[in-house]
């Protein structure tokens, strides 16, 4: 995994088109992305409980983890590994959304790191609501063996579908999530 100097700025995939999020570079590994991306249909990915953020408080949903896992299967993208354990993300809560990816990004590669999969890749899915509970913001990150960011979505109201989709709960979050993972994975051809 990129130290926290290397992985300065945020890239997210929607209809596989590439955004740079206040123009820095990727903290997707390219090579890793590459493998990803050529190995679905034949991998294995371990799916963590959602990390749901609302305010300075957080919880876990694993019933979106066993949707995820279910929509990997499902259309033939993985065999999938659904994981109980919490992965525990410390960052802080910030007005700045490409900062809390970069850094809930390296707890997950810590995390990882020091609790080896035995998949190919893990999955872990982050959700932030704001006040009054609206949401804010929808993340996931795919790390692969080397503990590289291999794949990173980072949506927010600026993204077409999360405004037609309206996200309101934690359910909402993953259904979302779920469409842009199929719109991104099925676009890359991993479902021929």
């Amino acid at each position: 995994m990129k130290s926290q100097k290397q992985v300065s700025c945020i890239v997210t995939f929607v209809g596989m088109a590439v955004v740079l999020v206040a123009g820095c570079a990727s903290p997707v590994d390219p090579a890793a992305k590459e493998a990803f991306l050529g190995s679905l249909g034949n991998t294995s990915i371990t799916v963590f409980p959602a990390f749901v953020r609302n305010g300075q408080e957080s919880s876990y949903d694993a019933n979106g983890a066993a949707r995820i896992g279910e929509f990997l299967t499902d259309d033939n993208l993985a065999e999938v590994t659904v994981s109980q354990e919490h992965v525990p993300v410390t960052g802080p809560w910030h007005h700045n959304q490409a900062r809390m990816l970069r850094e809930s990004a390296e707890d997950f590669a810590t995390y990882v790191t020091d609790h080896p999969v035995e998949t190919e890749y893990g999955l872990l899915a982050e959700y932030l609501f704001l006040g009054g509970g609206s949401v804010g913001g929808i993340h996931c990150y795919i790390i692969d063996g080397e503990n590289r960011l291999a794949y990173v979505v980072l949506l927010n109201s600026h993204w077409s579908i999360f405004a037609e989709m309206s996200p309101k709960t934690v359910d909402d979050c993953t259904n979302v999530l779920i469409e842009v993972l199929r719109e991104d994975l099925e676009s890359a051809g991993a479902n021929d």
